[in-house]
């Protein structure tokens, strides 16, 4: 894309911060031109061009310009109108948001992943916050290329049949013949519900029981692989801490 072209697009958008006196600076995961970053000049002042519907987790009908380091808005409207979302909402939605960014790259078309957006947060609403958020983890792991091994062992390619370990630097599980010292315990159970969610529908998702234990096990490997594959800490889950919503995220 040349600069200076104009663009339509749908857009998610993931975060929002101030931009010098009156602008915003946005980060968007759009629909057909993946992750953009754009400014919303006179967004702070309810400019005109609708610059101040720019809001985390909006889904805006965008028209923007392109250029060398940021994108412009031109003008955009809200796709539908915004719904109320209470704390544990944006907490959660906010992992989600953080997570989509730091693992995709600047104008690279992927659909899947605006889509899993979407109905990721519309879920967030109606299902249990936490397991979404876990879910649409394990989906997004996949969508952007980084899909663990949990089948058989990354080190003798042998089956895994019983609990065993996660290395986040091989990528996957490892057998208890093959351990090294840096890998964390990932239990059958934990393994199993990952295999699970990674295939859940989200358009109509079934309900299934979910071990506690499993789920923070998961929890846990999942925020260690994704520091390890981005080294980008998720600083929304600070957020998620000070909240106290029962999660398996370290507090230290």
């Amino acid at each position: 894309m040349s600069n200076k072209e104009a663009y339509r697009d749908e857009v998610f958008v993931l975060k929002v911060r101030d931009w010098q006196t009156a602008d915003k600076y946005a980060v968007g995961f759009s629909k057909n031109h993946g992750k953009v970053s754009f400014i919303a000049y006179g967004a702070r002042y309810g400019k005109a061009n609708g610059g101040r519907l720019v809001q985390p987790f909006a889904e805006l009908d965008a028209t923007l310009v392109s250029g060398r380091r940021f994108d412009t808005l031109q003008q955009c409207e809200l796709l539908s109108a915004p719904r109320p979302m209470d704390l544990p909402t944006l907490a959660y939605g906010a992992v989600i948001a953080e997570a989509v960014e730091n693992l995709t790259e600047e104008n690279s078309q992927q659909e899947e992943i605006y889509i899993l957006l979407k109905q990721a947060f519309s879920l967030l609403r109606t299902h249990n916050k936490r397991l979404v958020t876990v879910a649409a983890l394990c989906k997004l792991l996949c969508l952007s290329g980084f899909a663990p091994q949990l089948i058989s062992c990354t080190s003798c390619h042998g089956e895994v049949h019983e609990d065993a370990y996660f290395s986040t630097v091989q990528g996957g599980v490892v057998c208890d013949c093959c351990i090294s010292g840096e890998e964390l315990p990932f239990a059958e159970g934990a393994r199993e519900l990952m295999l699970k969610l990674v295939t859940l529908d989200f358009e109509q998702p079934d309900k299934f029981v979910v071990r506690g234990a499993d789920l923070m096990q998961l929890e846990q490997t999942l925020y260690r692989f994704l520091l390890f594959q981005t080294d980008k800490p998720l600083r929304s889950l600070q957020f998620l801490a000070q909240i106290d919503l029962g999660t398996g995220v370290d507090k230290g």
